[in-house]
């Protein structure tokens, strides 16, 4: 009998165990924006006189953290507690307080939860073929896990069992399980011979790991809600609603270094999303499309031949331009916010962005110095690979003219002008931004991100409306990119609107340390927004099947030539020793509908 006969138990349950670590994982997931933007007080900050005076109002939902002559009680004198995130939204109570630092245990902690849950997840529902290799993440990673836990150990549920060493057990049997994983691999690694150990079934030891690990960090979870259902509707007097008594006196909370947990939860949940990404590209047997390709991210791809070899054909994927342009997006969003968390820490919680919205957006990372100084270059550079792009996708656009509709074909067209016109004008975000002392100027870098959404939407549907058919996936993804792309400035404009609506705009600034209060609840607007962002990602993996562009560059020395010579089928610049240099680009109509990924299809890019 195969290995994998030990997950027939696991098979009949499959159907009921999936939703469930999909809803344990979104639950850990909604806890990081309320543990990003909402801080409360801990046992050091706490304020007795404000937070226990009988003449302010009982109201203990979201207030404003620096108003303090406010009619309400100061925001979060109930200290930190399990449902933080019912608590930020809708004012939930929970008697169980935690004392363990957001920032540096809270924020990662979820993190690293929300990716082992999707590992957990991918095992379930592809089976054990494959689960060696995503044993290198979720093993390494649930180590990681365990270890974190151990300096705040103290915690619930010791503290709820009268000091019982219940975390530091699980942590240690976490542990053992990760060494039992590590020795499965190994064995799979022999058993195997010369067939790799990833197309392969995963042995009984790697997979019997899996399990139990799956479990035990599953249970805090499973406690969480448990306690939730038998604590609902709970309402203590305000003298016995405060912190933990031990918080702000952590481990964690001494490194004084807060940027450390968020950059960590930042990479953690981007990296499960572009894992994710790979599995999906490597399924559809299109793995030129993942950032994980065996050639490397695409912008790696072209920097290692910026200038590529003459007298040989090239099969040029417009695609790879698009896909670089993404990747340096991404690199100068997470460049931008590291060198924000270290040297500017302050602008996330006072800046006019989050009060209009109620939120943090992506802009905020790169809005103020040092940071800015860092990004335009990077944004410049983006503006060089989206305009490449367009010039490689209008070659190809030519070269099927034949096979296109008057209407496909001009829309495609101007769609690709436009979006190299806007690119090259993007970067001017960072020159004309938002700020509390220039209402004006904070307006027009709202309407100019607000515009991009509508440039990035017209140059994907050029291309989803010239493909000759379109696959089911493709149509949904796009579908949910079309919906967030025209939904999203609804809510920015209304929340723009309802923003000190009362208020002279060069008055603006007396509302920067109020309450956010959009018309809009922030957390849809950040769900749209953040959305629009990951939907923006996966464009290089949906987009409908094309043809690459074969492309050949050639020098030869001729005494003159003629440039305007429109019968030529390449051109001829000339240079001042009399050297010509020719280019021939044409779209090979032999390649239309044929995937390209081979090294020699491809080229050296």
């Amino acid at each position: 009998a195969r290995p994998r006969q030990c997950l027939l138990p696991m098979k009949a349950l499959k159907f009921v165990i999936v939703p469930t670590l999909a809803i344990f994982s979104l639950w850990n997931l909604s806890k990081i924006p309320a543990y990003f933007e909402f801080h409360p007080m801990n046992n050091v900050t706490y304020d007795a006189a404000k937070c226990q005076n009988p003449d302010l109002d009982r109201y203990l939902g979201v207030h404003q953290q620096f108003n303090q002559s406010s009619q309400f009680r100061p925001f979060g004198c109930t200290g930190m507690q399990n449902q933080w995130n019912l608590y930020v939204m809708f004012g939930i109570k929970s008697p169980f307080k935690l004392f363990s630092d957001v920032d540096n245990f809270l924020i990662p902690h979820c993190a690293m939860g929300v990716v082992l849950e999707v590992l957990l997840i991918l095992a379930l529902v592809q089976g054990s073929r494959g689960l060696y290799d995503r044993s290198k993440l979720f093993l390494p990673l649930a180590a990681v896990f365990a270890i974190h836990i151990l300096p705040v150990a103290k915690g619930a549920p010791d503290s709820m069992a009268g000091g019982a060493p219940i975390n530091e057990v699980l942590v240690a049997v976490i542990l053992v399980l990760c060494l039992v994983g590590a020795k499965g691999m190994r064995e799979d690694f022999n058993n195997n011979g010369q067939t790799q150990p990833h197309r392969k079934h995963a042995g009984a030891t790697l997979i019997t790991a899996w399990v139990v690990i799956g479990i035990l960090i599953n249970i805090a979870p499973f406690g969480e809600w448990v306690l939730m259902i038998q604590n609902w509707g709970y309402d203590p007097p305000r003298t016995e609603d405060h912190p933990h008594p031990e918080s702000g006196r952590d481990f964690y909370a001494g490194l004084k270094c807060p940027w450390i947990g968020k950059i960590a939860c930042m990479f953690l949940l981007l990296s499960v999303f572009m894992y994710g990404f790979e599995i999906y590209a490597h399924g559809r047997g299109e793995s030129w499309r993942s950032p994980f390709s065996r050639k490397g991210p695409a912008i790696w791809q072209i920097f290692q031949e910026p200038a590529p070899g003459t007298d040989r054909w090239l099969f040029l994927r417009p695609e790879t331009y698009l896909e670089a342009t993404g990747e340096c997006f991404v690199m100068c969003m997470a460049v931008s916010w590291v060198i924000t968390a270290m040297f500017n820490p302050g602008i996330f919680q006072d800046n006019i962005l989050r009060s209009i919205v109620g939120y943090n957006n992506l802009c905020v990372g790169f809005d103020s110095p040092p940071a800015r100084y860092v990004a335009m270059p990077m944004l410049v550079l983006q503006a060089v690979l989206a305009t490449r792009y367009s010039y490689l996708d209008t070659i190809r656009l030519r070269g099927t003219r034949e096979q296109l509709t008057f209407g496909q074909f001009w829309f495609a067209y101007y769609a690709n002008w436009i979006f190299a016109l806007h690119m090259m004008c993007f970067p001017m975000l960072l020159v004309i931004t938002a700020d509390f002392m220039s209402w004006e100027t904070t307006l027009i870098h709202l309407l100019l991100f607000m515009f991009t959404l509508f440039i990035m939407w017209l140059m994907i549907a050029g291309n989803v409306y010239e493909a000759p058919e379109l696959e089911l996936d493709t149509k949904i993804w796009f579908g949910f990119f079309t919906a967030h792309t025209f939904l999203l400035p609804v809510v920015g404009v209304i929340n723009v609107l309802g923003f000190g609506a009362d208020v002279p705009a060069d008055q603006i600034h007396l509302l920067r340390y109020e309450k956010p209060h959009p018309p809009v609840p922030w957390y849809i607007t950040a769900y749209l927004d953040y959305g629009w962002f990951l939907l923006l990602l996966l464009t290089v993996l949906f987009l409908p099947e094309a043809p690459p562009v074969k492309t050949q560059f050639h020098c030869s020395y001729r005494d003159s030539c003629d440039l305007d010579d429109s019968s030529a089928d390449y051109s001829q610049v000339s240079t001042p020793t009399n050297s010509s240099i020719h280019s021939a680009s044409s779209f090979d109509s032999d390649v239309i509908g044929k995937k390209v990924d081979s090294d020699a299809e491809r080229g050296a890019l």
